[in-house]
């Protein structure tokens, strides 16, 4: 896969978004894991030069939309966490992964906590 095809990847994977009932939401998730594993795969494939092509390509895109990218890697979870940011209202347009999911994730982890505990 090139450069290209991980743009297009990219743009649908940004672009998808909305509220949907809890199935097609587990649906959303299982489709939006599957790409993010692919994704990876083909990143590790580029070589630096094709990564900084392909996020200068990016931030071009985010610049004509007038919204920038932001990357954190969330406290509790250690997962990153991407926000697509409105450069006026400094407003979040879309996180990947969304806030129900990570929230789902912390609870998860408390629950498995509860139900196991570990004993040194």
């Amino acid at each position: 896969m090139d450069i290209k095809s991980i743009n297009n990847m990219l743009d649908k994977t940004l672009v998808q978004g909305g509220t949907k009932s809890v199935d097609t939401q587990s649906n959303q998730v299982t489709k939006q894991n599957d790409i993010n594993q692919q994704l990876k795969e083909e990143l590790k494939k580029l070589d630096k030069n094709q990564i900084e092509s392909l996020l200068k390509g990016i931030k071009e895109k985010f610049d004509y939309m007038n919204k920038y990218l932001k990357i954190e890697i969330d406290k509790d979870l250690q997962e990153p966490v991407i926000k697509i940011i409105d450069k006026k209202t400094n407003e979040v347009v879309r996180q990947i992964p969304p806030e129900y999911l990570l929230e789902l994730a912390k609870r998860i982890d408390e629950l498995v906590g509860l139900l196991f505990r570990k004993e040194v």
